[in-house]
C-alpha cells in the first residue's frame, strides 16, 4: 500500500534516468555525457538522506539493481563518486551487455532526441534575442540545462519539480565541478557537503545562479486567475519574452481539473511568442479493440500506486488536440504520434545509426507502442 502517492510519481524520475543511462551506454545518445556524473551522486545522496537504516538497506538494493551493479553506493564518499573512472564504467559495458531492452532503448532514444530537437530548433529561432527562457515542468534529473547552458548565453532555465526531488538535485550539482561550472554555480568544498541523513533532508531546495534556476514548486498551485506575482519561486520568470513551456510525461500524472489549470496558467501570463512541447501517453479511445493498449497501463500504474488520470479522456491524437485548441483558443496546434516521428522527423543517417547499435526484431511492436505516445506543439 503506497501511502504517499507523490512519492510513487517522483521515483518514476529515477526510472526515466535509468532509461536514459542505458541509452547513454548503449551509443544511442553519446552527447549525454553529464549522466555519468549526475546518477551516482543521486544515488549517493538518495542513501544519505534515509534515515532509517533498514529502508536504507533495501533502498540500496533496488537502486544498485535499477542501475545494473555498475556504481559503488553503499561503501563510498562523495569525493570518490566526483572521482569517479567514467572509463571504467564503460568499459564493463558492450553490446551484448544487458541492461535496459532494445525496445525501451529505442522508445526512450526517441522520446528524448524528438524534445531535444524541437529544444534545438526554438533556441535557432531565437539566437538573436536578447532574452529567451525555458522552462521544464516536473524536470527531475534532467541533463539537458547542462548541455544547454553553455551554448546559449541568452538563455535563462528553469527547472520545477516537487521539493524532495530537487533538494537532491541541488545537492548533486554543488557537489560536482563537472555539474556547477555548466549552470553557473559554484561547488561546495568538501567541508560543506551533508554527511548526515538530517543534513540532506535540511538542505536548500533551491538553486539560483544568473542563468539556471532549480525551483521547488507543486505544479498544482499553478491555476488560471493566478499570476506569475502570486507564486515567488517564479520571480525571475518575464512574462514577455520568448518561452518555451517543457512538459515530458508531466501533467499526465495531475488531475483534468489541475492540468488544466496548469495549461491556462502558462496561456494567461506569457503573452507572446510563447509555446508547449508536451510528450504524453495515449490510452487510445475509450470504445472500440484500441484502448486496450491503455487499460493494461492503467492496471500496470495502479500496481505501483500511481494514476494518470487524463490517459483515456485525451487518449487519442484528436482528443489532445481539440483540448488545446479549445483551452487556448488564439493557439496553433500540432500533435503528431511518435511513431509518425520516427517515420518522418529522423534521418535515414540517423535510423542507419542506431539500428546498428543492438538487434531489435520487434518492430511491429515497437510501432505499437510508438504509436500510444504522442509530441504536441501549441503556439500562441
Amino acid at each position: 500500500m503506497h501511502s504517499d502517492p507523490d512519492n510513487a510519481v517522483r521515483q518514476t524520475d529515477f526510472d526515466a534516468l535509468s532509461s536514459r543511462l542505458s541509452c547513454y551506454l548503449k551509443g544511442y545518445s553519446p552527447e549525454d555525457t553529464y549522466i555519468l556524473d549526475i546518477v551516482p551522486l543521486l544515488m549517493y545522496y538518495q542513501l544519505l538522506g534515509t534515515e532509517s537504516e533498514f529502508r536504507k538497506f533495501a533502498l540500496a538494493r533496488s537502486l544498485k539493481t535499477q542501475f545494473f551493479n555498475l556504481f559503488p553506493v553503499t561503501h563510498t564518499t562523495v569525493k570518490g563518486l566526483i572521482n569517479l573512472d567514467k572509463n571504467a564504467v564503460r568499459s564493463k559495458i558492450n553490446k551484448f551487455t544487458p541492461l535496459k531492452s532494445p525496445m525501451i532503448n529505442r522508445g526512450t532514444y526517441l522520446r528524448t532526441k524528438a524534445i531535444s530537437d524541437h529544444i534545438d530548433a526554438f533556441m535557432n529561432s531565437h539566437s538573436e534575442d536578447p532574452l529567451v527562457q525555458i522552462v521544464s515542468l516536473g524536470a527531475g534529473n534532467d541533463t539537458r540545462p547542462f548541455n544547454l547552458l553553455p551554448r546559449h548565453h541568452n538563455l535563462q532555465y528553469f527547472e520545477l519539480d516537487m521539493e524532495q526531488t530537487t533538494r537532491l538535485k541541488a545537492l548533486t550539482i554543488l557537489s560536482s565541478p563537472t555539474l556547477s561550472e555548466p549552470v553557473g554555480a559554484t561547488p561546495l568544498t568538501e567541508q560543506q557537503l551533508p554527511s548526515n541523513a538530517g543534513q540532506v533532508l535540511s538542505f536548500p531546495s533551491s538553486l539560483n545562479t544568473p542563468n539556471y534556476h532549480l525551483l521547488p514548486c507543486d505544479l498544482r498551485l499553478l491555476r488560471e486567475g493566478t499570476s506569475l506575482s502570486d507564486i515567488k519561486e517564479l520571480s525571475h520568470l518575464e512574462a514577455s519574452v520568448p518561452t518555451l513551456i517543457v512538459s515530458e510525461c508531466c501533467i499526465c500524472y495531475l488531475s483534468q481539473t489541475d492540468s488544466n489549470n496548469l495549461i491556462q496558467f502558462w496561456s494567461n501570463n506569457l503573452k507572446s511568442d510563447a509555446q508547449l512541447l508536451i510528450y504524453e501517453p495515449l490510452g487510445g479511445p475509450e470504445e472500440g479493440a484500441n484502448n486496450k493498449y491503455g487499460h493494461v497501463m492503467i492496471r500496470n500504474l495502479i500496481c505501483r500506486g500511481i494514476e494518470m488520470p487524463t490517459l483515456m479522456e485525451y487518449g487519442t491524437i484528436d482528443r489532445q488536440k481539440a483540448r488545446f485548441e479549445q483551452l487556448i483558443p488564439r493557439s496553433t496546434v500540432w500533435c503528431r504520434d511518435m511513431k509518425w516521428v520516427y517515420e518522418n522527423q529522423i534521418t535515414q543517417p540517423e535510423i542507419e545509426r542506431i539500428s546498428q547499435l543492438e538487434l531489435l526484431d520487434e518492430m511491429e511492436e515497437l510501432n505499437l507502442i510508438n504509436s500510444h505516445y504522442c509530441l504536441i506543439v501549441v503556439k500562441w
